[in-house]
């Protein structure tokens, strides 16, 4: 397994985790993800059980967090809180949220404190202070977490904005609203991401939809596909029509940049030509309410 995560100086750290009784076969992880600025690393399984341990300390075992999840975020920090915790939000089932504090230290069993929950019945209510016609959620992510500040989706169609206060024993509802997704899209969409208080929701299909978190709004829509084929002909991509399956947000000294690739290609192409299994850029330019697609 191999986990990347970017440095302030535009590098770019990689770490290669071998396959072994601690983490488990690799195709049993759904999600894997390290706590900003630390060496903690979780494992989401296929099964829903939530795995946290140490990579580098071989010595430590990992400990599993209690129930089943479908999701998980740390929170986004440049290092230890107080004490040399760190703060994880996970999703469990059925659709409640629970905030978990963290600590390792070398040799010992990693510490688990369960901080707060956001019961299901909370969330719901959020929704239907919006729309009283919704009875139940079936489902809820975790887009974001940084400072304290979440974003969740719930039912693919919610976006739930909530502020979980260290003195407080329930999150605050900041706002809810519903994104104007239409229902082939909410059943095609196979990656969201979260930047700037703006949601990117991709398609197996190529096409980017780009929402306000605030209000749900269509600010966007890029068409891949379309873009790809922009350029010159190339009789690879007539014959094999890119299906894009995975999408992140990249940070760096221009602002931040959503890239997508498909994965049905990795020859290296000529500079000049679109082609599948090469990366596009979308730069979201903050002083203007535009989308530039860069490649």
């Amino acid at each position: 397994m191999l986990e990347a995560q970017r440095t302030d100086g535009g590098s770019t750290e990689v770490c290669v985790i071998p396959e072994n009784r601690q983490c488990g076969e690799v195709a049993d992880i759904r999600r894997a993800e390290f706590a900003p600025g630390g060496s903690l690393l979780g494992c989401l399984r296929v099964s829903g059980r939530l795995v946290l341990w140490d990579p580098a300390d071989r010595d430590a075992p990992p400990a599993a967090v209690d129930g089943c999840y479908t999701d998980f975020s740390w929170e986004e920090a440049a290092g230890p809180g107080p004490g040399g915790s760190f703060r994880l939000l996970a999703a469990g089932a059925p659709c409640e949220l629970k905030l978990l504090e963290v600590e390792a230290s070398t040799s010992a069993s990693t510490c688990l404190r369960r901080v707060r929950e956001c019961p299901s019945d909370q969330l719901l209510e959020a929704v239907r202070e919006r729309d009283s016609s919704v009875s139940e959620l079936q489902s809820v992510r975790v887009l974001s977490f940084a400072a304290g500040l979440c974003c969740v989706l719930l039912d693919c169609d919610w976006l739930l904005q909530l502020r979980w206060q260290r003195a407080e024993e329930e999150p605050q509802t900041l706002s809810c609203c519903r994104i104007q997704l239409t229902d082939s899209g909410r059943h095609d969409a196979v990656h969201h991401s979260v930047c700037r208080e703006t949601l990117f929701v991709l398609s197996s299909s190529g096409l980017i939809s780009v929402f306000s978190i605030s209000d749900g709004s269509l600010l966007a829509s890029v068409d891949l596909p379309a873009y790809l084929s922009s350029g010159p002909a190339d009789d690879d991509l007539v014959s094999s029509p890119p299906s894009f399956s995975s999408f992140c947000l990249l940070q760096d000294v221009s602002g931040p940049s959503a890239v997508c690739r498909s994965p049905l290609s990795t020859s290296s192409p000529a500079p000049t030509t679109k082609r599948p299994g090469q990366p596009v850029e979308l730069q979201l330019q903050p002083a203007r309410p535009r989308f530039d697609l860069q490649y």
